[in-house]
Protein backbone atom coordinates (compact mmCIF):
# COMPACT_ATOMS: atom_id res chain seq x y z
CA UNK A 1 0.00 0.00 0.00
CA UNK A 2 1.38 3.83 -1.19
CA UNK A 3 2.04 5.87 1.57
CA UNK A 4 0.55 9.08 0.67
CA UNK A 5 2.77 12.33 2.23
CA UNK A 6 1.28 15.06 0.35
CA UNK A 7 -0.51 15.34 -3.08
CA UNK A 8 2.60 17.33 -4.72
CA UNK A 9 4.69 13.82 -4.17
CA UNK A 10 1.70 11.82 -5.10
CA UNK A 11 1.76 14.12 -8.50
CA UNK A 12 5.68 14.01 -8.79
CA UNK A 13 5.70 9.92 -8.35
CA UNK A 14 2.77 9.25 -10.62
CA UNK A 15 4.71 11.80 -12.99
CA UNK A 16 7.73 9.74 -12.45
CA UNK A 17 6.11 6.34 -12.91
CA UNK A 18 4.01 7.46 -16.10
CA UNK A 19 7.09 8.88 -17.79
CA UNK A 20 9.16 6.01 -17.06
CA UNK A 21 6.33 3.69 -18.64
CA UNK A 22 6.00 5.87 -21.69
CA UNK A 23 9.36 5.62 -22.32
CA UNK A 24 10.15 2.09 -22.32
CA UNK A 25 7.19 1.63 -23.98
CA UNK A 26 8.20 4.24 -27.02
CA UNK A 27 11.56 1.84 -26.89
CA UNK A 28 10.23 -1.37 -26.86
CA UNK A 29 7.77 -0.06 -30.32
CA UNK A 30 10.69 1.51 -31.37
CA UNK A 31 12.75 -1.94 -31.68
CA UNK A 32 9.30 -3.21 -33.33
CA UNK A 33 10.00 -1.27 -36.33
CA UNK A 34 12.72 -2.96 -37.73
CA UNK A 35 12.55 -0.23 -40.95
CA UNK A 36 16.12 0.77 -41.30
CA UNK A 37 14.86 4.09 -40.71
CA UNK A 38 15.34 6.73 -37.60
CA UNK A 39 12.54 7.23 -35.67
CA UNK A 40 13.21 10.78 -36.96
CA UNK A 41 12.39 8.94 -40.57
CA UNK A 42 9.66 7.10 -39.39
CA UNK A 43 8.24 9.71 -37.54
CA UNK A 44 8.12 11.91 -40.52
CA UNK A 45 6.67 9.62 -42.39
CA UNK A 46 3.88 9.39 -40.53
CA UNK A 47 3.14 12.91 -40.80
CA UNK A 48 3.44 13.07 -44.43
CA UNK A 49 0.77 10.29 -44.08
CA UNK A 50 -1.19 12.45 -42.04
CA UNK A 51 -0.53 15.79 -43.44
CA UNK A 52 0.60 15.41 -46.78
CA UNK A 53 1.06 16.41 -49.83
CA UNK A 54 2.95 19.23 -47.93
CA UNK A 55 5.98 21.57 -48.44
CA UNK A 56 8.96 20.56 -46.39
CA UNK A 57 8.98 23.67 -44.86
CA UNK A 58 5.27 22.41 -43.48
CA UNK A 59 7.25 18.89 -42.59
CA UNK A 60 9.69 21.13 -40.33
CA UNK A 61 6.89 22.65 -38.47
CA UNK A 62 5.04 19.38 -38.00
CA UNK A 63 8.19 17.64 -36.63
CA UNK A 64 9.63 20.48 -34.84
CA UNK A 65 12.95 20.39 -37.02
CA UNK A 66 14.89 23.31 -38.60
CA UNK A 67 14.09 23.43 -41.78
CA UNK A 68 17.73 22.53 -43.12
CA UNK A 69 16.75 18.91 -40.71
CA UNK A 70 13.66 18.53 -42.43
CA UNK A 71 15.26 18.72 -45.98
CA UNK A 72 17.91 16.33 -45.12
CA UNK A 73 15.04 13.89 -44.01
CA UNK A 74 13.42 14.34 -46.98
CA UNK A 75 16.54 13.68 -49.07
CA UNK A 76 17.19 10.35 -47.48
CA UNK A 77 13.64 9.12 -47.56
CA UNK A 78 13.64 9.74 -51.19
CA UNK A 79 16.98 8.39 -51.79
CA UNK A 80 15.28 5.03 -50.42
CA UNK A 81 12.14 5.45 -52.63
CA UNK A 82 9.48 6.20 -49.73
CA UNK A 83 8.75 9.88 -50.40
CA UNK A 84 8.26 11.89 -53.85
CA UNK A 85 8.66 15.40 -54.78
CA UNK A 86 5.95 16.82 -57.16
CA UNK A 87 5.17 20.49 -57.82
CA UNK A 88 2.23 22.29 -56.28
CA UNK A 89 -0.28 22.49 -58.74
CA UNK A 90 -1.13 25.63 -57.85
CA UNK A 91 2.06 27.56 -57.04
CA UNK A 92 4.75 26.17 -59.57
CA UNK A 93 7.74 27.84 -57.11
CA UNK A 94 6.63 24.84 -54.38
CA UNK A 95 7.59 20.93 -54.11
CA UNK A 96 5.05 19.15 -52.22
CA UNK A 97 6.29 15.70 -50.45
CA UNK A 98 4.45 12.89 -50.23
CA UNK A 99 4.50 9.40 -49.49
CA UNK A 100 5.18 6.73 -52.01
CA UNK A 101 3.69 3.43 -52.80
CA UNK A 102 6.75 1.89 -50.84
CA UNK A 103 6.74 4.39 -48.44
CA UNK A 104 3.25 3.68 -47.31
CA UNK A 105 3.56 -0.10 -47.39
CA UNK A 106 6.47 0.12 -45.31
CA UNK A 107 4.38 2.73 -42.60
CA UNK A 108 1.56 0.23 -43.03
CA UNK A 109 3.43 -2.98 -42.11
CA UNK A 110 6.19 -0.80 -39.24
CA UNK A 111 2.33 0.22 -37.63
CA UNK A 112 1.28 -3.55 -38.18
CA UNK A 113 4.31 -5.33 -36.38
CA UNK A 114 4.22 -2.60 -33.51
CA UNK A 115 -0.07 -3.37 -32.69
CA UNK A 116 0.89 -6.99 -33.03
CA UNK A 117 3.69 -6.83 -30.14
CA UNK A 118 1.23 -4.57 -28.50
CA UNK A 119 -2.04 -6.55 -28.95
CA UNK A 120 -0.36 -9.95 -27.71
CA UNK A 121 1.07 -8.20 -24.25
CA UNK A 122 -2.50 -6.73 -23.99
CA UNK A 123 -4.34 -10.25 -24.72
CA UNK A 124 -1.95 -11.70 -21.48
CA UNK A 125 -3.07 -9.11 -19.46
CA UNK A 126 -6.33 -10.25 -17.01
CA UNK A 127 -9.45 -8.27 -17.97
CA UNK A 128 -9.22 -5.62 -14.98
CA UNK A 129 -6.24 -4.64 -15.91
CA UNK A 130 -7.13 -4.78 -19.77
CA UNK A 131 -10.08 -2.82 -18.56
CA UNK A 132 -8.30 -0.32 -16.52
CA UNK A 133 -5.97 0.45 -19.53
CA UNK A 134 -8.69 0.88 -22.40
CA UNK A 135 -10.72 3.46 -19.39
CA UNK A 136 -7.24 5.52 -18.77
CA UNK A 137 -7.10 5.96 -22.88
CA UNK A 138 -9.00 8.58 -23.04
CA UNK A 139 -7.15 10.63 -20.05
CA UNK A 140 -3.59 10.04 -21.96
CA UNK A 141 -4.84 10.84 -24.84
CA UNK A 142 -5.50 14.09 -23.28
CA UNK A 143 -2.50 14.27 -22.01
CA UNK A 144 -0.51 13.77 -24.99
CA UNK A 145 -2.79 15.58 -27.06
CA UNK A 146 -1.13 18.97 -28.88
CA UNK A 147 -2.00 22.00 -25.91
CA UNK A 148 -3.55 25.44 -28.25
CA UNK A 149 -1.99 28.50 -26.85
CA UNK A 150 -4.66 30.82 -25.40
CA UNK A 151 -4.49 34.11 -27.56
Amino acid sequence: MMKTVNKTSTLEETATRLRLSATRLARILRQQSEAGLTPTQLSALATLDRCGPIPVGTLADEEQVAAPTATKIVDKLYAAGLVARVGDPTDRRITLVSLTTAGEALLADVRARKTAWLSTRLAALPASDLELITNALEVLEHLTSPRKDPQ
